[in-house]
């Protein structure tokens, strides 16, 4: 089961509350805030990427190819 990106950070926020509470070395915890951050990071820019990409996909109008039009043809056939 794949987890959505927004679920992923707050997962992390929830983590990030809860590490000074573990118990665990000062040393680890200062690691542990450095990675959770990171990845906060990380899925915060993804996450505006994605959201000015789609607005900007919404603002560009959309051209559709034109059809091909069948070409005639060079030369007749003698047959």
């Amino acid at each position: 089961m794949l987890m959505s990106r927004s679920s992923v950070l707050i997962l992390l926020g929830i983590l990030t509350i809860l590490a000074p509470f573990s118990g665990l070395p000062v040393s680890f915890r200062n690691l542990l805030a450095v990675v959770f951050g990171a990845c906060v990071l990380g899925i915060g820019f993804a996450l505006r990427a994605r959201d000015v990409r789609t607005a900007q996909a919404l603002t560009e109008p959309f051209f559709a190819p034109e059809p091909a039009q069948p070409s005639a043809p060079q030369e007749i056939s003698p047959i």
